[in-house]
């Protein structure tokens, strides 16, 4: 690539050779012309010199010896090609030929010098020679002066006067001939000076040159020095000359830009750095806790299973999951319930090692990953560690909380190294764990995975069941003491054809994981409204349906609204109906279900509180209740006649009833021992095998028809 000094140089020179060629070739024209007017100049003056001195010997006889010596004297002259004498008739009297004309094939004046057979001679025509009268008319009829003709001067002079002329003397001068030597020896004189000039000019503008550039060169190596070294607080000098002088401005302009820019991007960069990083921050890690979150937790087992396949070592996962937390949440707020969280996230933090990642899945749900496992007793060591920092009270923003944890071990040899299947296993130990009553760990077994997959089956098939309609109600009779049947507790049956017969103790609790238990509500108060009016007309109208509800449909604004509706439609008998619910249930939504009940009771429905005594209730709780009936839970009816404290307890809760002047119903009567003990004691309703077992609407009827 050509620079730009080269560039302007090679202009400089071609500009000094053209103009220096133009200056030479206008001299030599000039210099031509003057040369020819010069010559003009000589060969007139030679003319007329020749002319007078032809005055005395112009009688003589042609080509005579003083004719000849006369025209000799033009042998001075290397140019003189030819010179003719004529009389007054125009015959030449003599001739001449000079060092001009003797290398021509033929005079192109004249037709002499082929008679002189290419003779080389300064030598005129012999005396005897008659053919002077050949002259080529062309200048034989020349008038008198000076002529340029085919680049030849021509003169033409008197001799004599003019007035009484004795003959003409006609001389040619080779002009071209020279001009071509005088240019010769003019080039050879310019030349060198020419081009000692042209080196002398370019030597001068090299160096101007290099002075111009100078603060460009600086310039580059400025702007080569940022390339480099990426330092952009560089100046350079302003020079006081205007192209210079406003490039150097306009660099220092830019770069005074470019470092403030490079400055906002470098505050920039810093600030998207920070954001990255915030990014990649809340990305992987919980924003509550500051564990890492479900996919970081899931990369990182990912690449730790990976290791321990390939090294053939040993992975624990264990998957915790923190008791009641649920409540905590219903009773105190989330504010409080994510404080909670932080708290025991910090509390099982502390109990680890380095080498052990503690993660949030999601909720009140933890796993921790224990790569490098030496045995299955260092797994549960950590597990009980966990256990042990939950269970426990918890005291801060002046609350005390009593928490558990429920805890479920795998390990990953177990499950081919599989990621999810191993978080799969673990979490279905968490569950067994909480199932087997909280606060402790389980080790994962197949016979788990299979209890499970049937729980997944149960959740796919319900949804089935609701849209098959593949429910049915079985009915269980309550009798008072004297035996009478005064009502009927509504339960629900399923009979899939692929599970079989599902018991509700099966299915309800999996119902309410899914959300899916109001929608089963609705489907058996929908279908007592329509199988109630042959009960109530088969036993009378005193006769009372219950039905269960769970601890979710409390919750449910949606059901409520429905359960109103059905009363206002008079597609629900009000008046016959008694709606059950758990004493735990309602003591874990004390609030929620006292607006429920209002509600429901505003449309003349019955509330009963069941399995009564197995909870935590009080005597100061029991005063703020608003139900009609207590229902004495099965575990303290069947130890009636085998345990006095058994007894104790239920005679206590009759009383008590009695006393709040609720009605009392004993669940679980399966002898006549229980029967008579409850009888006696005051015992309202009695319920329980000894009486009636659940059994379809249709058996009930058949049964009331034939007594």
């Amino acid at each position: 690539m050509k620079s730009l000094r080269s560039q302007i140089s090679f202009n400089t020179v071609t500009s000094i050779a053209v103009i220096s060629s133009l200056i030479i070739g206008l001299s030599i024209y000039v210099y031509e012309k003057l040369y020819v007017e010069f010559v003009s100049a000589e060969v007139n003056a030679i003319g007329e010199n020749i002319a007078v001195d032809l005055i005395d010997f112009i009688d003589d006889p042609a080509g005579s010896f003083y004719q000849t010596e006369v025209l000799l004297r033009l042998g001075e002259y290397d140019y003189a090609e030819t010179a003719y004498i004529l009389d007054n008739d125009g015959n030449v009297l003599n001739m001449y030929i000079g060092p001009a004309g003797i290398n021509k094939e033929k005079t192109p004046l004249g037709p002499f010098e082929e008679e002189r057979g290419g003779e080389v001679s300064n030598d005129v025509l012999p005396e005897n020679r008659s053919s002077f009268s050949h002259v080529d008319n062309s200048i034989a009829s020349l008038a008198l002066g000076l002529h340029q003709i085919k680049n030849k001067v021509v003169v033409v002079k008197t001799i004599g006067e003019s007035t009484f002329p004795l003959g003409k003397f006609i001389l040619v001068f080779n002009l071209q001939d020279a001009l071509r030597d005088s240019r010769k020896r003019y080039i050879t004189l310019v030349t060198p000076s020419v081009a000692f000039l042209i080196v002398l000019a370019l030597l001068i503008s090299v160096r101007a040159q290099r002075k111009v550039f100078q603060p460009l060169n600086t310039l580059i190596k400025t702007m080569d020095s940022v390339v480099d070294d990426k330092n952009y607080d560089v100046k350079v000098e302003e020079i006081d000359r205007e192209e210079t002088l406003s490039l150097s401005r306009a660099f220092n302009n830019m770069m005074s830009n470019i470092k403030a820019q490079s400055e906002a991007n470098e505050e920039k960069n810093a600030l998207l750095q920070k954001q990255q990083s915030q990014m990649e921050k809340l990305a992987n890690f919980d924003a509550l806790t500051g564990l890492p979150n479900r996919q970081f937790l899931m990369h990182l087992l990912t690449r730790e299973l990976a290791k321990s396949r390939m090294n053939h070592s040993e992975l624990g996962l264990l998957f915790v999951d923190i008791d009641g937390f649920k409540s905590i949440n219903d009773s105190f707020g989330h504010d409080i319930g994510d404080k909670f969280l932080i708290h025991i996230s910090a509390a099982m933090t502390n109990i680890l090692s380095k080498d052990h990642t503690l993660g949030r899945l999601g909720g009140d749900e933890f796993i921790v990953i224990v790569p490098n496992l030496p045995s299955k007793q260092a797994l549960e060591d950590i597990a009980n560690k966990l256990v042990d920092a939950v269970d426990r009270t918890h005291i801060f923003s002046s609350f005390r909380f009593d928490s558990s944890a429920s805890v479920g071990l795998a390990l990953a040899s177990e499950c081919g190294y599989e990621s999810s299947n191993l978080v799969t296993n673990a979490d279905v130990a968490m569950y067994k764990a909480k199932g087997e009553g909280k606060a402790r760990y389980t080790w994962f077994s197949e016979a788990m995975l299979a209890n499970t997959q049937r729980k997944v089956l149960i959740s796919t098939r319900l949804s089935q069941a609701l849209e098959g309609d593949a429910f049915y109600l079985s009915y269980q009779a309550k009798v008072d003491a004297d035996e009478n049947v005064i009502g009927f507790e509504a339960l629900l049956r399923w009979h899939d054809d692929v599970l079989g017969e599902v018991s509700p103790a099966e299915f309800i609790p999996i119902a309410e994981q899914t959300e899916k238990v109001s929608l089963i509500s609705m489907w058996v108060i929908k279908r007592v409204g329509i199988e109630a009016p042959q009960l109530i007309e088969s036993f009378g109208q005193h006769t009372i349906i219950s039905i269960n509800l769970s601890p979710m449909d409390l919750n449910s604004n949606k059901l409520t609204h429905f359960i109103i509706s059905e009363m206002d439609t008079d597609r629900l008998p009000s008046k016959n109906l008694e709606f059950e619910i758990t004493e735990t249930a309602y003591m874990n939504n004390f609030n929620v279900a006292n607006s429920f009940f209002t509600a429901i009771k505003k449309h003349g429905c019955r509330l009963a509180l069941d399995d009564f005594g197995t909870g935590y209730s009080s005597l100061g709780y029991l005063t703020k209740f608003d139900i009609d009936t207590l229902k004495i839970d099965r575990s303290f009816v069947n130890d009636i006649g085998s345990s006095k404290q058994s007894e104790l307890i239920t005679k206590t809760i009759i009383e008590m009833a009695k006393s709040l002047d609720f009605s009392v119903c004993a669940e679980g009567v399966e002898t006549h021992e229980q029967a008579r003990f409850l009888k006696q004691n005051g015992c309202h309703a009695l319920q329980g095998f000894l009486y009636s077992r659940p059994v379809p609407l249709k058996n009930i009827i058949a049964s009331s028809l034939a007594r």
